[in-house]
């Protein structure tokens, strides 16, 4: 199983449109880490970035927000998002989801649930 998690300075980041690198992290038998990969892309690539996770073979998303776009997008290949991720070590994060140990709050993106925060960025950024 693989998963995508933003993360800035080797903590998971809360905003996913904000943050332009994810750790790969991929699990095998008896939830082992059996690999990591850092994908680096540009900020505000929400929906571009659902589509390579899938090139990638991701299958979860943790994150800590995302507006409704890049959620949609990522629904729609395939890819379960977990939001109002409160682990900030992602390791740590993926082995609690693969035992049931994973907490979450609120999605930090959530506004009205149809855009994603980008500092009043929003427009021409496709994270509608």
């Amino acid at each position: 199983m693989k998963f995508a998690i933003p993360f800035k300075d080797g903590s998971l980041s809360a905003h996913f449109g904000q943050t332009t690198e994810f750790l790969i992290i991929e699990t095998g038998e008896g939830g082992k880490i059996t690999g990591k990969e850092t994908l680096t892309t540009f900020p505000h690539n929400c929906h571009g970035l659902p589509l390579l996770f899938a090139e990638h073979g991701v299958s979860v998303v943790l994150a800590g927000g995302m507006g409704m776009g890049p959620r949609m997008a990522c629904e729609n290949n395939g890819i379960e998002v977990i939001l109002g991720i409160t682990e900030t070590d992602p390791e740590k994060a993926v082995i609690k989801y693969l035992y049931n140990g994973l907490e979450s709050g609120e999605n930090v993106c959530e506004h009205g649930d149809t855009f994603c925060d980008h500092s009043g960025h929003h427009e021409n950024h496709g994270c509608n």
